[in-house]
């Protein structure tokens, strides 16, 4: 045994512990460090390494660095206890070469060799992806958003990566980068870097660093399924194909098909080594194992269910190839109670100025909550269940009991086509309206609005006090004083600019759709996105389309005037058509899919305002819609808080049906016996009447008791949201709320802010969960009878026709 100097030289930070190596026969070369780490000039994955044949449990390799120093080899070690037998190696002849010279061949024999073989020296190292190499292949991490996320991944090597090249992905001959434009500066990065770096580089393996997602896309312009010849991956350009859902496949990243056949006949994964469904169940478990590793939450954003993004009805975001956004509440969120504060405030003034009873009123945020219904024929505020009906009611700013709910809605449902009558609380907007009418109610019903405001009744009032608060709105006092003062009333989210960001560089086209005219919309605009963009980048830059002062929800159904600003300060001309990349004034969203070439689901619009935003683009335009709704954090965490309340409580009810259920059948069994005939059983039949009627009072006495319980913990529910009104998304203990079932029913996702996309990526697909029915059961033990007679079996033949078709 001797000592190779070349392996030992201590330059740099050297990873050798020993390595015996014997000119010449069989021979063992122990290595006693984590894994094989070979630096060298030039090794790739296809040319440089021709065989590799170990009994270790472990033969990785990982390829570094191009220089040389003192020899072609600097280090190796392995992840083994057992060392590698049969290795060799043949040290060369004379001096070492220096980096510009072609390196000799290194070779061994023996049944289990390392063999090796040298290509000649590459062009300079370009510093950028020396750079940009190292940054993906370290362990350090930053957290996130600053971590590069693609980089990350792919410079791993998990058992996913070991799967392609077990299907031979990664043994193909690889084609040299194609020169796509990369709309990602990530992108132009790796692409700046690849330029330089000349003819003389060698191509990277699969899935081993930033260059391969050149391999990994392919060339943009290319429409094509096929591609260019050697890439291994294509990205779906048709909207027909649909997947096992019916979602489109649209933006979906495939294996090419002539490299991976997905099965066989019998249901074994080509290429994998075994059943898809084992495979399956390994590789999720590998999945979560790295998500973990990369402190990547499964499945909540930072392991908060407050910030998720909850879903409707299933939605590929691979498939969406615009975004369209509102600004208020939306892209721009406000403090409500200092923006809704001041609205209070100047329709209080505005009131006051029209001879209105209004001193000593006060803006109380709570009063009132968005999903409520105003009627305006009675007076009151009502919060109704996803059938119409009215389940808790104020009348002023006093709770109505629940016998006169029943006296004044039991024979009337909620019908919010009855716009005259019924006044649905869409938006945040509305709570300064909403609690600023049931205080007037109260001023009016004690008589305090004086004979010269002429004669009113409720309606009429919610006229004057929703004018009052538009007047506001429209002479622009209020939006001068926040345009002066917006760190005041607007809550940044620095993650936000960061998600639109992640969209528009996966390929998305964004639109910015808002009712606020343009000077507003700019200022904001400015002050919420562009001091959280890259350097010299303005929120302009994000948006394929801007379109102010839009007359949402007219937008989504009639043709308007279009204008277009051309000038800073917001002059506007006529123009005819739009444009991509247009700032306009008016308009339809008509003229935004013929400008853009989108159409139908292939457009997500995301706002704020349920009837406005969410609904009218679904129903007209059938675009796929995301609501925004702010209060959901609050209403999450009030559901964890409240969880042991509502378990104490169902439990006393599940109680009292128990004993009721008892009582029912022993008042049946009296009833039987009273007119002469027999109860339901024999042992109910001989039972003595006395004890019979004794134990039915004991039962009504237990009954009256739990209601007692019951009923304040039922009042009780939801107080951690609202003590007034309980949960946003519920009604009663069971049901859902009438602002449950309009999100349901208009949009396929919702969440509390737009920065929660961040975390999910823009790729994500979001499935709706199974919807539990009233005849699911707990469980399903079913007769052998019953379950032969209704499930009908499949003939043989017809299996055997199946199976080969």
């Amino acid at each position: 045994m001797s000592k190779n100097p070349l392996l030992n030289k201590p330059k740099g930070p050297s990873i050798l512990k020993s390595v015996d190596v014997v000119r010449g026969g069989a021979s063992t070369a122990s290595m006693m460090n984590k894994e094989i780490k070979i630096e060298s000039q030039s090794w790739t994955k296809n040319s440089a390494i021709k065989g590799l044949k170990t009994t270790s449990t472990s033969n990785s390799l990982s390829i570094k660095g191009r220089n040389f120093g003192g020899g072609p080899l600097k280090g190796i070690t392995s992840a083994s206890s057992a060392p590698f037998e049969g290795v060799q190696f043949q040290e060369p002849e004379g001096a070492a070469p220096s980096s510009s010279d072609p390196i000799p061949t290194m070779k061994g024999g023996g049944e289990n060799d390392l063999n090796f073989t040298m290509d000649p020296a590459p062009a300079p190292n370009p510093p950028q992806l020396a750079a940009r190499k190292s940054v993906y292949a370290t362990d350090d991490r930053t957290e996130f958003p600053f971590e590069s996320k693609t980089g990350l991944i792919l410079a791993r090597k998990p058992s996913v990566h070991m799967a392609l090249e077990n299907l031979g992905i990664s043994s193909m001959p690889p084609a040299p980068p194609s020169p796509m434009r990369s709309k990602s500066r990530m992108g132009a990065m790796m692409m700046e870097g690849l330029r330089d770096a000349g003819a003389g580089l060698s191509p990277p393996r699969a899935m081993d660093g930033d260059a391969d997602l050149l391999q990994l896309f392919g060339d943009e312009e290319d429409q094509s399924e096929e591609g260019k010849p050697g890439e291994k991956f294509y990205v779906v350009k048709d909207m027909k194909e649909v997947d096992y859902l019916g979602e489109s496949t649209l933006g979906d990243m495939s294996v090419r098909r002539e490299l991976f056949d997905p099965c066989d006949n019998e249901g074994v994964a080509a290429g994998l080594g075994g059943p898809i469904e084992e495979i399956a169940k390994h590789e999720a478990r590998e999945a979560e194992s790295l998500l973990d590793k990369l402190k990547v939450p499964p499945r909540w954003p930072e392991g908060k269910a407050s910030r998720g993004i909850f879903c409707s009805r299933t939605l590929s975001l691979r498939s969406i190839t615009t975004i369209g956004y509102d600004m208020d509440y939306t892209l721009v969120h406000y403090n409500v109670k200092a923006w809704e504060g001041r609205a209070y405030d100047y329709g209080i003034a505005q009131l006051k100025s029209m001879g209105y009873p209004v001193d000593g009123l006060k803006f109380d945020p709570d009063l009132v909550m968005r999903g409520l219904i105003m009627d305006k024929e009675k007076g009151n505020l009502v919060k109704a269940d996803r059938f119409g009906y009215v389940k808790r009611a104020m009348h002023g700013t006093k709770m109505i009991s629940n016998r006169a709910i029943s006296e004044m809605y039991g024979r009337e449902l909620v019908d919010l086509r009855n716009e005259r009558r019924w006044e649905f609380l869409n938006t945040l907007f509305s709570i300064s309206e909403a609690g600023l009418y049931m205080q007037m109610v109260e001023r009016l019903d004690e008589g305090a609005v004086p004979p010269e405001c002429g004669l009113l009744d409720y309606e009429s009032l919610f006229e004057v006090v929703s004018k009052a608060l538009f007047k506001a709105h429209v002479e622009g006092r209020l939006k001068d004083e926040i345009i002066s003062k917006p760190e005041h009333f607007v809550e940044l989210d620095p993650e936000l600019p960061l998600a639109l960001l992640d969209q528009k560089e996966a390929g998305k086209k964004l639109l910015l759709i808002t009712n606020s005219d343009y000077h507003y919309t700019n200022k904001m605009m400015q002050f919420a996105f562009d001091q959280f963009l890259p350097d010299g980048m303005s929120w302009r830059e994000l948006f394929d389309m801007v379109i102010v002062s839009a007359k949402k929800p007219d937008f989504f159904t009639l043709s308007h005037p279009l204008y277009e600003v051309v000038t800073a300060d917001g002059l506007m001309r006529p123009a005819f058509k739009a444009k991509p990349g247009g700032l306009y004034c008016g308009g339809s969203a008509l003229m935004v899919e013929m400008a853009l070439g989108v159409h139908g689901d292939e457009t997500l619009y995301v706002g704020d305002h349920i009837y406005t935003d969410v609904s009218l683009s679904k129903l007209h335009l059938r675009w796929r819609t995301a609501l925004i709704i702010r209060e959901l954090e609050k209403e999450v965490k009030a559901l964890a808080y409240g969880r042991e309340h509502r378990a104490k409580l169902i439990e006393l009810m599940n109680q009292k049906e128990i004993v009721g259920d008892v009582f029912n059948q022993l008042r049946l069994a009296l009833q039987r016996r009273t007119v002469g005939r027999a109860a339901q059983t024999p042992a109910a039949n001989s039972m003595d009447g006395e004890v019979l009627a004794e134990y039915m009072q004991k039962l009504l006495v237990l009954m009256g008791r739990l209601d007692q319980k019951i009923a304040p913990m039922l009042e009780a529910d939801g107080q951690f949201f609202n003590p007034r009104w309980g949960y946003l998304s519920r009604a009663g203990l069971w049901d859902k709320s009438h602002l449950t079932r309009q999100i349901e029913k208009y949009a396929d996702i919702y969440t509390s802010r737009v920065s929660n996309f961040l975390r999910y990526t823009p790729f994500m697909y979001f499935r709706s969960q199974s919807q539990t029915l009233a005849h699911d059961c707990d469980t399903h033990e079913v007769e052998n009878g019953i379950e032969d007679s209704l499930v009908e079996p499949v003939p043989e033949d017809h299996r055997q026709l199946h199976k080969k078709k």
